[in-house]
């Protein structure tokens, strides 16, 4: 079979094109100095082309035709026969499949060929679909499609790219806690690690939509608006690990969508510090957060159940936030805003972000 398949490599119409491309650039030579950006570029598509034809006919090698099939002790019956396009990494492909359905005029059609190649969302290659779930883990949909347009491999648009994590969270909070285990099994610790941070913080994003109109009904009511019209917080947090200088030596990254006191994100920090503590019990502790009362709650709440010394934890709060309590503070002693309250803050500021420089581990 691969003695087959390389022949009709060899033979296909991309691979013919792209040896009579070659062959033309030669002869480009014997009159002058060609340009080079052009020849790049033209080269990278022509591979791309021979990709696709490749990625076509192998993935054609999954399809299933058959009288009849069963699946999970569920027998279906072929129904249609058609081409669809899928999105490769090199680009769209273009196959014939077939679709299989159970009895029961609603019932929904199956196609082998997506399950057996691993077909994303009916759409996307696997190696397709990580390569853009990893570039949207970096970009916002809009540039990542920019991105892949300027690669010039597979262009899929903003609107495509949006709907790729909406489909892979969905499956993969199915079994969230039971591959997030598997994950940090196979984490290791550095040797040189000496302390774990682990923050928490939230954005605001806009999520509601029509949430002005409700903002207007609530403050006819005499509601207090908790926050923008539409926008709900999201959650994020960090573990990261130091050495004894206080350089970093990895982060674990984790954020949720708005939850009411970001309980889940508090599930995920809790399990991934466990895991790491397990490995290295000897590591110090360090709690990293703005003021915001709900992030010391989560954290504290994270902190009792990892349990342990107390001599072994250090809560720091960053100095954008320590400054505004700072500066309450000095207002509230020397009246708000007097020459007095001005020139004790501009002092206390220094003295602050001297003993911030001064913090053991480099963790300012």
């Amino acid at each position: 079979m691969t003695m087959e398949h390389s022949e009709e490599v060899l033979q296909s119409p991309a691979s013919q094109r792209l040896r009579e491309f070659l062959r033309a650039r030669q002869q480009a030579w014997q009159q002058g100095v060609p340009e080079f950006e052009q020849f790049e570029r033209e080269l990278h598509e022509g591979i791309m082309n021979l990709e696709r034809e490749c990625i076509a006919q192998e993935l054609a090698r999954y399809d299933v035709a058959a009288e009849r099939i069963e699946v999970a002790g569920v027998s279906y019956q072929p129904v249609l026969q058609a081409a669809e396009t899928y999105l490769s990494t090199a680009g769209p492909v273009r196959v014939e499949r077939h679709l299989y359905r159970p009895a029961g005029r609603n019932a929904k059609s199956l196609c082998p060929l997506e399950l057996r190649a691993g077909i994303i969302n009916g759409y996307w290659t696997p190696r397709a679909a990580r390569q853009g779930a990893f570039v949207l883990a970096q970009l916002l949909a809009a540039a990542a499609a920019a991105l892949f347009a300027e690669l010039g491999a597979m262009q899929p648009s903003r609107r495509t790219l949006d709907r790729l994590p909406r489909t892979l969270s969905a499956h993969w909070e199915g079994h969230r806690q039971e591959w997030e285990a598997a994950v940090q099994a196979q984490e290791t610790v550095p040797a040189p690690a000496t302390t774990l941070a682990l923050s928490v913080d939230g954005v605001m994003a806009p999520l509601k939509a029509h949430a002005a109109q409700r903002a207007a009904k609530r403050t006819a009511a005499g509601k207090h608006a908790s926050g923008p019209a539409g926008y709900r917080e999201v959650g994020c947090g960090t573990l990261t690990l130091y050495d004894r200088e206080g350089q970093r030596l990895q982060t674990v990254q984790y954020a949720r969508m708005p939850e009411s006191k970001k309980v889940t994100l508090g599930q995920q920090l809790q399990a991934e510090a466990q895991a790491i503590l397990g490995a290295r019990p000897d590591l110090q502790r360090v709690y990293l957060a703005d003021g915001a009362e709900t992030n010391w709650q989560l954290l504290a709440e994270v902190d009792q159940v990892l349990g342990g010394s107390l001599d072994r934890r250090l809560e720091v709060v960053d100095f954008y936030h320590a400054c505004t309590h700072l500066k309450e503070g000095c207002d509230a002693i020397w009246g708000e805003s007097t020459p007095r309250s001005q020139a004790e803050f501009a002092r206390l500021k220094v003295l602050l972000r001297t003993m911030r420089q001064n913090l053991p581990l480099g963790l300012s």
